[in-house]
């Protein structure tokens, strides 16, 4: 069962690897565009579509179980979950960005394990991604225009990660492809561990292929 990092105390410095969310430095994914989506092309029965934004890990839904038969504290398997903000390309800046509501134009969901052990100090995480686009209001739940990802992520670098694009609903409907990822400094949340790490911020670019029906 799920808890927070009261029920679950790390160290600090540890937690800072456990999460493999916090790294130093950030990261530029190459060749975004600059808005929220862009048609490249299309034929052969499927277009090609570009599709960026930025989103804001929001630190204090952070939360971790506990380790699943630790061999020892350099071998950690845990799962956890996280939400943030979806922001538009170019919103967030390098520092001191505020994540809330205003601007959002959706929710991210990141579930996953961490991956860590002292032979592969990273990457640190083993993840599934939810896009879910446009606001979770009382009379519409579950919005209909969704993307998902899966793959590594977390590094110590600037190193960028490529996610694999394993489905999407409503206008990316049977969507598949590529995502990069990238890490693009810190917001003003903080994990609600005792840790005072920041929550990290990210830019995402997608290259999809969509069925054209």
């Amino acid at each position: 069962m799920a808890s927070d990092g009261t029920d679950h105390p790390v160290d600090p410095g540890r937690r800072r690897l456990l999460t493999g969310l916090a790294v130093g430095g950030a990261a530029v994914v190459g060749g975004a565009v600059g808005g929220v989506g862009v048609a490249a092309a299309s034929g052969g029965g499927w277009r090609r579509q570009t599709l960026t934004f930025d989103v804001a890990c929001i630190g204090d839904l952070f939360r971790y179980s506990v380790p699943v038969n630790p061999a020892d504290e350099a071998d950690f398997r845990v799962p956890f979950l996280v939400e943030g903000w979806i922001y538009p390309a170019g919103t967030i800046p390098e520092s001191g960005f505020i994540p809330t509501a205003d601007s959002s134009i959706g929710r991210w969901f990141c579930r996953g394990w961490q991956v860590l052990d002292a032979g592969r100090p990273e990457p640190h995480a083993l993840t599934l991604q939810e896009y879910v686009f446009g606001p979770i209001t009382a009379d519409r739940l579950f919005p209909p225009d969704n993307l998902t990802s899966s793959g590594l992520e977390g590094t110590f670098g600037n190193e960028v990660t490529t996610r694999s694009v394993i489905g999407g609903t409503g206008q990316y409907l049977g969507a598949t492809g590529q995502v990069r990822q990238a890490t693009t400094g810190v917001n003003t949340s903080v994990f609600a561990d005792g840790s005072g790490d920041p929550a990290p911020n990210f830019a995402f670019e997608f290259d999809l292929l969509i069925p054209d029906v």
